[in-house]
């Protein structure tokens, strides 16, 4: 076959139209993720006013490398609400098959004094599968114990320690548990930051 009779070939006219459904398919795909795409911004606002209902401004706290990881996770961003309350997102480890869980937690200041744990909610997870079963007053457990103490959630029973499992989800409760400790031991190892 030669060039000429190529180029006249029904090939070579299904080439061009698979190409020019890519070059139009691709063009609409940018435009579309131009105009549908979520900053940064709109998702800590969505994350806030799903925590209090409604909007409200904040100012985001720098965190230095050494509060960022511990021994139950990390913690991506913390941000200083309107209110004197703290917005925290953090990721807990060991969870189901090594997965994580990361959670939006607020929490509470009074007269520059941390009180206690507000609202606690899921922003994310990797690898578990019964999240679903996590329903809100799961969560209510972290707002309602006195994390004043050093004590740290847990679903062993001790002495040094609050417990808090999901029956049938063992592993995915670690998780839980570890995103909310990650938060804690950085509440209260972080040299008056907070």
């Amino acid at each position: 076959m030669t060039v000429k009779q190529f180029l006249k070939s029904k090939t070579f006219a299904a080439l061009i139209v698979l190409v020019c459904i890519a070059l139009v398919a691709g063009g609409l795909l940018a435009i579309l993720n131009d105009l549908l795409a979520i900053s940064e911004e709109d998702r800590i606002l969505a994350a806030i006013e799903g925590i209090y209902g409604q909007k409200t401004s904040y100012t985001e706290i720098n965190l230095p490398d050494n509060l960022k990881e511990n021994e139950y996770g990390s913690v991506q961003n913390v941000y200083l609400l309107e209110d004197g309350n703290y917005l925290i997102k953090s990721t807990g480890i060991n969870g189901y098959k090594n997965g994580t869980v990361t959670l939006w937690l607020v929490a509470e200041y009074a007269d520059g004094s941390f009180v206690g744990l507000g609202k606690t909610a899921v922003a994310e997870n990797t690898k578990q599968t019964l999240m679903g079963d996590f329903k809100a007053s799961f969560f209510e457990i972290y707002a309602s114990s006195n994390v004043l103490n050093d004590n740290y959630f847990s679903v062993e029973t001790s002495s040094d320690t609050i417990t808090n499992i999901k029956s049938g989800a063992t592993k995915t409760s670690v998780a839980v548990n570890n995103a909310v400790n990650a938060a804690l031991y950085m509440i209260r190892n972080n040299g008056g930051l907070l």
